[in-house]
């Protein structure tokens, strides 16, 4: 229940001792929570005192108290009625509008007390909070910057404040305050992970790392903040560090399914089956029943080599009813692929489109096991391409299966326009570079395939210095590269 003012208000200079008697016992049984006492007692008085506007008050806090909204209401009105210069009554009635859900009301109550008291603490924190919730974040700054400057040292406020910059785009002002709220050390290892996890909400997820950095430089015990750290990793596909991250959220909790299942996704999109298969078979004993477990170790088995492993737990997994079978069968398709077992991959990926008809890789992996089957599917896969193209006209990857398809057709000016564009979409794609250069040069465009191979090389020699410059090169295929050539 939201708390109220229980100031006794000086609304009238000439009450009786009885009236005055009746405040105080009144005021007492509030205090102390006996709202049906508070009730009865003002009740009692207000038959003889119906002009009183603090007893109309406390009426409203004993209805309040007893979840008796419209009563509250009410009587907050007549006691608003009597007293229209009393801003602790405007607070009450938008404190009691909220509380029933009537934003609209609660923010003029507010809005009215404000500019009765415009320092009001709880009046300035809640007409700001209502403000955010109702997505009037711009507005919400004003209030916030007078809390500031009222109790500079509340966290609370300034976070929210924080919040506001972020959600009307105002970065600058939001990493300002945030460097203010960190170099002040306002803000304990816990504030500050509760700050990240809002930040990323709101999307900033740079700012978020910087706080959530922060938290752990004061206190590297913490799980969450780990995991958290983890997402912002992976939403910047900085699938190592957030690998790392996750890693050491499940050292810090290692019964948690959470993050447990969030390290091995992260091993899944590094590409490092051979890690995520030793990983899956030293918690296999305390995570080994989940179905997402066993689509991880499908993904090991997978990407290791391990294709009939990789296909017996698949099967087994779709005879559960898992949720998202598209997903199962398209790695159960890339499984099938991998051991040359076309007929039952074609039968597999046609399965994912059907479940899923909106993802394009499952149509550029079908089109690629279409091609593999020969030049008779050719038309084929052309069709299924043009579909993907349909949700995705601009993915690379999508053209440059366009252009092998109409290469193998040697049907050399169809093919270039798309391996072109592939190109744009990519341009360090080995694959496209390579294709288009063979297309350049069968339409005897002798200077734009020199200029391609000149390129191919390039990219090789960068790839050759990057590869022996990283230790943790991938350790296994993946199946989202499945038929990328």
């Amino acid at each position: 229940m939201l708390a109220l003012l229980f100031a006794v208000l000086v609304l009238s200079q000439a009450n009786s001792s009885e009236s005055q008697s009746t405040r105080e016992l009144t005021k007492t049984a509030l205090d102390e929570g006996r709202f049906s006492d508070a009730k009865q007692l003002v009740l009692s008085a207000l038959q003889s005192h119906q002009n009183d506007p603090a007893l109309w008050f406390y009426l409203g806090v004993s209805c309040n108290g007893l979840n008796e909204l419209d009563k509250a209401i009410d009587a907050f009105e007549k006691a608003h009625k009597l007293a229209p210069i009393e801003p602790d009554v405007n607070f009450a009635l938008g404190l009691v509008y909220w509380r029933k859900g009537d934003i609209g009301k609660a923010k003029e109550s507010y809005k009215a007390g404000l500019a009765q008291d415009s320092k009001n603490q709880s009046g300035l924190q809640n007409y700001a909070l209502l403000l955010m919730k109702t997505g009037e974040d711009e507005q919400a700054i004003a209030p916030l910057l007078v809390l500031k400057t009222l109790n500079s040292l509340s966290i609370a406020t300034r976070v929210s404040l924080i919040e506001c910059y972020v959600k009307t785009s105002n970065r600058e002002a939001a990493k300002l305050e945030t460097g203010d709220l960190l170099g002040m050390n306002l803000a304990g290892f816990e504030e500050r992970t509760k700050l990240g996890a809002v930040l990323i909400e709101d999307d900033d997820i740079d700012l978020a790392e910087t706080v959530l950095l922060s938290s752990l430089s004061l206190n590297a015990a913490q799980p969450k903040a780990y995991a958290a750290l983890g997402l912002i990793y992976l939403k910047q596909k900085r699938f190592r560090e957030a690998a790392d991250s996750f890693e050491s959220a499940v050292h810090l909790e290692p019964n948690s399914t959470e993050y447990a299942m969030a390290f091995a996704n992260s091993l899944v999109l590094w590409n490092r089956p051979n890690t995520l298969l030793a990983f899956l078979n030293s918690v296999q004993p305390r995570f080994g029943n989940l179905a997402e477990f066993q689509h991880k170790l499908a993904f090991a088995y997978y990407g290791v080599g391990e294709f009939s492993k990789a296909i017996d737990v698949l099967q087994n997994l779709l005879r559960a009813d898992p949720q998202r079978k598209d997903q199962i069968y398209f790695l159960l398709a890339s499984s099938f692929f991998g051991m040359g077992k076309l007929g039952d991959s074609e039968t597999a990926f046609r399965k994912a489109i059907e479940l899923n008809p909106k993802e394009p890789l499952y149509y550029e992996s079908y089109a690629s096991l279409l091609r593999k089957e020969g030049q008779s599917r050719t038309e084929d896969a052309l069709a299924a391409l043009k579909l993907a193209l349909q949700l995705a006209p601009q993915d690379p990857a999508l053209l440059l299966q366009v252009g092998l398809c109409y290469e193998s057709k040697q049907d050399w000016t169809d093919a270039v326009v798309p391996l072109e564009a592939a190109v744009r979409g990519n341009p360090e794609s080995l694959p496209s570079r390579v294709a288009l250069a063979r297309v350049y040069f069968r339409l005897g465009r002798k200077s734009e395939g020199e200029n391609e191979k000149q390129r191919i090389t390039e990219l090789e020699t960068k790839l050759q210095k990057q590869q022996s410059g990283v230790k943790d090169a991938p350790d296994g295929g993946s199946p989202a590269r499945a038929g990328r050539n």
